[in-house]
């Protein structure tokens, strides 16, 4: 796992956010937003507290009178938001695609490695933190500092992040709308995803060659890509039995051809709700990406909307 740590500092560097606009307190101008609310034109970066503070990155021309979708990126194990975040090259769409981008930190265990209470099996066995009422906090927080839609609410999660992500699509579904989950997985029993008030739109992508969390899952730890895939598509309403091949694609430049399957599971869903696999051919725990991850994950997210 120590490996995550350095991989990702290279994709940190191929892309991150200057972060030096709008630290600090809000600004005294504010504009109308969603029901009234005012929102500030300068808002701080920094949200969360003192104590577990997360960093917050926003278009370069912020409209305060604009709603916004909402990302949130979840870090792997030993990693962190930024580390992260600069490895998905997420960075270089937040101007583009006009989104605010929210990119917190676990908790350092005693090897000074960060993690998320996620399952079990992934990464808090002991069950020391409440990570579902941190984040769900985070959001409402964003909420309130910034003008966010709330229809569109959005997660991208890797490894220890993407059982994360299905964790508070399970726990705290009526915040969440999609989910992108990059080697993830979800709980080993279907009965402990509760209680999941509303269906979340979720896409997982995960390598074939992934040893670290396997492709095929890991018997009464945590259920295989399909499977999973599956769940979130049966709770959609979908019909398993038809999903739709939608071709292959290049993600990983490093890996010859268009090596990404890609699998929709969309018929016969809830209005507004389907399910995606992603299967990246020979692909490992850690992906080196070009910017098509962050644009086509990025689009997948915002069709997505309540």
């Amino acid at each position: 796992m120590r490996n995550l740590i350095s991989f990702l500092v290279l994709g940190m560097m191929l892309g991150c956010g200057d972060g030096e606009s709008g630290d600090g307190p809000a600004g005294s101008g504010g504009a109308g937003g969603v029901g009234g609310q005012e929102f500030s034109a300068d808002p701080p970066l920094v949200i969360g507290g003192e104590e577990r503070p997360s960093e917050v990155d926003i278009p370069t021309d912020y409209d305060p009178t604009v709603a916004h979708p909402l990302v949130m990126v979840l870090h792997g194990f030993g990693a962190d938001g930024r580390i992260e975040t600069g490895y998905m090259q997420l960075f270089d769409f937040v101007d583009e695609k006009q989104f605010v981008l929210l990119f917190p930190d676990g908790t350092l265990n005693d090897e000074g490695e960060r993690f998320w209470n996620a399952t079990p099996a992934c990464c808090d066995p002991a069950g020391s933190v409440d990570d579902v009422a941190y984040l769900s906090g985070l959001i409402e927080e964003a909420k309130q500092t910034y003008n966010i839609d709330p229809n569109r609410v959005y997660l991208i999660g890797h490894s220890n992040g993407g059982f994360m992500s299905f964790r508070l699509a399970c726990e705290a579904s009526e915040l969440i709308t999609a989910i992108v989950s990059l080697a993830g997985s979800t709980f080993d029993d279907p009965a402990d995803c509760a209680p999941a008030t509303v269906p979340v739109s979720v896409l997982a992508i995960h390598g074939t060659a992934d040893a670290t969390i396997p492709y095929e899952g890991r018997p009464d730890l945590y259920p295989g890509a399909v499977e999973t895939v599956e769940r979130a598509a049966t709770a959609a309403g979908c019909d398993i039995g038809s999903p739709s091949d939608e071709g292959s694609v290049d993600l990983v430049p490093g890996l010859e051809g268009t090596e990404t399957d890609k699998v929709a599971y969309s018929t016969g869903c809830s209005e507004g709700v389907d399910a995606a696999l992603w299967t990246i051919n020979d692909g490992s725990h850690i992906p080196f990406f070009s910017t098509a991850f962050a644009d086509m994950t990025t689009d997948w997210l915002f069709s997505h909307s309540r």
